[in-house]
């Protein structure tokens, strides 16, 4: 030992006499190990403590109980002796708690959309059971979005009123005027109209025009098939013919002949120009057919436009009456007028406008008296006079002489001028006030 020692110093150039063993006691550590957690498994059926078995058998050791998924804490100091025991730290057993069922819901992610406006708080859903078998997500229903009705609505009517202002803005740049707004005439309308035939009233129309053709201007217009109010206001041969040949054309303005006591006469020629088939169609598809007509002839205000309907219910009744400030309407004393005059009770007496005349009163008979006080009865305020029978009126007729256009040549002349104002005093008072009569 001492040789090779000395063969080894002297390869570095030393000797053994500078060289001293020192022996130092060298207390080698086992390095630590990590050890297996021990395996136990239960019986099935034995129950297992800390003290022991429960049987109660002296000598054993308990068996320390653990998880299959359990890992031994590590040791942290140097490994013990062969006679020292080693006792596992362990942490007791707990059953796996199940999660939360909120934890378990898996929030589902609302799709973008604006926010809406504050409303209601919302119902919260029902609790689920934590027993269920299947976690599904229940979801209150949302109560923000606008029901389906309401949100119809309100875009049908944001369409309307673009549609409207975008028609407004075309007929702005046409000149067309609008045909929401109905026409009107600055002049006086007065529709003369009667239940049934044979009651005067055309006669009665051509006295009226003349009387009230001493204040003013006045149109009178045929609108009876029987085209008679021409000859009621003595219009020339020559002027009915002229009206004939203009009738093709439609202008009711430049197709006007004059009649008596210096009336404007437009005659049913005219007016029907297209046949009354055609007419009676265009009147039912336009119901603003006359006002337009009326409106057309550029009357200016205090003029007086007369119109002579055929009797019953017609459409010229019905755009007549739209057209008119005053409705005349003429009846006699006997039951046939009366009982006529019940069905048109819906279309002329509910009417603030409207007014009768009985026409062709005999005083002489005690039927026509009874008749009468029957009429104004019925009648009340609405009466606006009694015309009496006189048959001087359809001689001149058949001689082209009309005793109602002066004073002297029939005693109904007074009364009929009565009822002329009367009419007039409504045309006054309507004019005055800016309004229908």
């Amino acid at each position: 030992m001492g040789n090779d020692i000395s063969n080894l110093l002297s390869k570095f150039g030393a000797t053994v006499d500078g060289y001293l063993e020192i022996e130092a006691a060298i207390n080698y550590k086992e390095p630590s190990r990590k050890p297996k957690a021990p395996l136990v498994v239960a019986q099935q059926g034995a129950a297992v403590t800390a003290a022991g078995p429960v049987d109660g058998s002296a000598g054993a050791e308990p068996a320390p109980v653990v998880a299959a998924s359990a890992a031994a804490p590590l040791l942290a100091d140097p490994v013990p002796s062969s006679l020292q025991r080693i006792e596992p730290v362990m942490d007791p057993v707990t059953a796996p708690s199940p999660a939360p069922v909120a934890a378990r819901l898996a929030p589902v992610a609302p799709l973008a959309r604006p926010a809406p406006a504050p409303t209601a708080p919302t119902a919260t859903p029902a609790a689920v059971s934590p027993d269920a078998s299947a976690s599904v997500p229940v979801q209150a229903a949302s109560t923000t979005e606008p029901a389906v009705p309401t949100l119809l609505r309100s875009m049908l009517g944001e369409a309307a009123r673009e549609r409207e202002a975008q028609q407004r803005a075309s007929n702005d740049d046409t000149g067309q005027p609008q045909l929401a707004v109905p026409p009107t005439t600055p002049a006086q309308v007065i529709a003369v109209v009667s239940p049934k035939g044979g009651v005067g009233k055309t006669t009665l129309c051509s006295a009226l025009a003349c009387s009230l053709a001493r204040h003013g201007r006045v149109v009178a217009i045929d609108l009876d098939p029987q085209n008679a109010l021409q000859y009621h206001l003595g219009v020339s041969a020559e002027a009915v013919a002229r009206q004939t040949a203009a009738a093709a054309s439609g202008d009711w303005r430049s197709s006007m002949a004059v009649g008596t006591a210096g009336t404007q006469v437009l005659s049913h020629t005219v007016v029907a120009a297209a046949g009354e088939a055609a007419l009676a169609r265009q009147m039912s598809v336009d119901g603003q057919w006359l006002l337009r007509q009326l409106h057309a002839l550029q009357l200016q205000a205090g003029d007086v436009v007369l119109l002579d309907l055929p009797a019953g219910q017609t459409p010229y009744l019905e755009q007549a009456l739209q057209a008119a400030d005053q409705v005349l309407a003429v009846v006699t004393p006997d039951a046939g007028s009366f009982l006529a005059l019940e069905h048109m009770r819906q279309a002329l007496h509910g009417r603030n406008n409207c007014r009768y005349v009985v026409n062709k009163y005999d005083g002489s008979r005690s039927f026509c008296q009874d008749m009468l006080e029957v009429l104004k009865r019925w009648m009340g305020p609405r009466l606006a006079g009694v015309v009496a029978l006189d048959h001087a009126i359809s001689e001149g007729l058949a001689y082209g002489f009309n005793p109602l256009v002066k004073a002297g040549h029939s005693p109904v002349y007074d009364q009929l001028q009565g009822v002329s104002e009367v009419l007039r005093a409504a045309v006054l008072k309507a004019a005055a006030a800016g309004a229908r009569a």
